[in-house]
């Protein structure tokens, strides 16, 4: 049995999808073009050579949580390694952990975002999980819950795949985006895609052609970048965002 894939050129269409998605699919993350599913600790060069070391995913995280205490207020709440993890993936660390949401028009924007910026635009993609599905087969059918991160470590490194996991809501953006994880062992390199069973995974493809027209549709429902980043920031991004459409519409009046 191959993986579903679907392609959308309409927002409307994006919306059918989702009107007839299984409910156990609760999970999603949009890609402006089609990666494979892995965190950033396991990435791969152009010659199939791996970005970092075992010892230097280890070294990363150390040399954070040693020089951000002066930058983060609630530095007392973090218990665990893990989740210092977050913190660090949230500000640029490779690490394990792999960014899931629920909120599938989120997901959508991130697929979207970079939209009038692409200098060859390649199709979108969002991936949506099933989270029960994928923790069952990781924990040999013992647990399909979310497990958090800090409280069920243990539980989380002997799982034989990747597993979703939550955390307590200690950074904004994880709030703010609805944000959850698959975090993946040491041992388990591969991509999720490649590992996880038929039933976990479904695959959206946005034809790389409408991009910029579902970006209009999605702006015009107010949906911007300050719906994924709520900081300042985002208000310049949406300024251009929308001096962008203004000059693409021209662009289709000519």
């Amino acid at each position: 049995m191959k993986m579903e894939i679907c392609e959308i050129e309409k927002l409307s269409e994006f919306i059918a999808y989702l009107e007839d998605l299984p409910r156990n699919y609760s999970l999603s993350r949009g890609q402006s073009k089609s990666y494979t599913l892995l965190p950033s600790a396991f990435r791969y060069d152009e010659n199939g050579n791996r970005l970092f070391r075992k010892i230097d995913i280890k070294r990363f995280l150390d040399d954070f949580k040693v020089n951000s205490h002066p930058y983060i207020t609630n530095v007392n709440f973090l218990k665990h390694d893990n989740e210092w993890m977050i913190y660090a993936q949230h500000y640029g660390i490779p690490t394990r952990l792999l960014d899931f949401t629920y909120s599938h028009i989120i997901s959508l924007m991130f697929a979207l975002e970079n939209s009038f910026n692409e200098r060859e635009p390649e199709n979108g993609v969002i991936w949506f999980l099933d989270p029960c599905a994928l923790n069952l087969q990781g924990t040999d059918g013992s647990s399909k819950k979310v497990l958090n991160l800090a409280d069920n470590a243990q539980e989380i490194d002997q799982a034989t795949t990747p597993v979703v996991v939550t955390c307590h809501k200690i950074h904004e953006r994880i709030n703010a985006q609805n944000g959850l994880f698959v975090y993946f062992q040491e041992e388990n390199n591969q991509p999720l895609e490649d590992i996880a069973n038929q039933n976990v995974l479904k695959k959206l493809v946005i034809n790389k052609e409408s991009k910029k027209d579902i970006l209009k549709s999605l702006s015009s429902l107010g949906i911007g970048y300050s719906s994924i980043y709520p900081e300042l920031s985002s208000v310049s991004k949406d300024i251009m965002l929308k001096r962008n459409i203004e000059e693409y519409l021209k662009g289709m009046e000519e």
